[in-house]
């Protein structure tokens, strides 16, 4: 049960100004202790990602991470790890390939069709040992020139490889965000039945606030103006330059077209 936060403003300083004023979301790392990141493009255009394994309120690294992030997008990531996946720097989000970066909030059965089908179809070398690297290994196989429909069939590929085994089985969250050159995507999606009992109702739902200076995709449990919650299974994208919102969906649970091989 991470927590993500997604920024994209018109100019370097409203994103600095942004990332400022976030102190609200650094005191949810009393929670969320388990590591944080950050990626954002650098002035030279590159993919800049910057983590670390201690608790964002008590790493002397995380405000210099912040302060040093020049550029017009942005995310942030404060992970709360899943039980039996360790606390190492290699496990914290966000995660990246080439120009690309992506954060998870949530979890999911990781079962041995699952990993067969991706070691077998040759996705993304994962470097650590969390669902999530799995998430982003699949969200990039399925990235064929849209990347709404790349997330979405992702997300339905992991939701359908559990229904083989219990067709009422979904998995508790694969709520998400991602980063490109050229935009900032979120998706949610959650079981309600699969919140831990100490969870508040809303410990999955992301929010979308539009504002002159920015533009916040965002977790709960800490104040933004503005801010309304997204539709379940629905992507938002956020486009770099213009800051223009679009909603691409709701998709229907499961995806809509690519069928997990059977079971072995």
């Amino acid at each position: 049960m991470c927590r993500l936060l997604g920024v994209v403003a018109p100019t370097h300083q409203q994103l600095r100004d942004v990332l400022d004023a976030s102190d609200g979301f650094c005191e949810l790392s009393h929670k969320h202790q388990d590591g944080w990141g950050v990626a954002w493009y650098g002035e030279a255009g590159g993919l800049e990602v910057v983590k670390g394994a201690l608790p964002a309120w008590s790493d002397p690294d995380y405000e210099p991470a912040l302060a040093a992030v020049e550029g017009d997008i942005a995310m942030v990531h404060l992970r709360r790890a899943s039980v039996g996946i360790p606390v190492e720097l290699r496990n914290c989000h966000p995660f990246a390939e080439g120009d690309v970066a992506f954060e998870h909030n949530g979890q999911f059965r990781m079962t041995d069709r699952l990993r067969a089908y991706y070691a077998d179809n040759g996705l993304r070398a994962v470097g650590g040992t969390t669902d999530s690297e799995l998430y982003f290994g699949l969200v990039l196989h399925f990235f064929s020139g849209s990347w709404p429909d790349a997330i979405v069939e992702a997300a339905g590929f992991i939701t359908r490889d559990l229904w083989v085994d219990d067709p009422n089985d979904n998995p508790e969250a694969l709520n998400c965000l991602l980063l490109t050159p050229d935009a900032l995507y979120g998706y949610s999606q959650s079981e309600p039945a699969k919140l831990k009992p100490e969870s508040t109702p809303d410990t999955y739902v992301l929010r979308l606030a539009e504002r002159p200076g920015s533009v916040v995709v965002t977790s709960t449990q800490w104040t933004v103006d503005a801010a309304t919650p997204l539709t379940e299974r629905a992507v938002v994208e956020v486009r770099r330059g213009t800051l223009a919102v679009t909603v691409h969906g709701p998709a229907p649970l499961g995806g809509s077209k690519n069928s997990i091989p059977p079971a072995p």
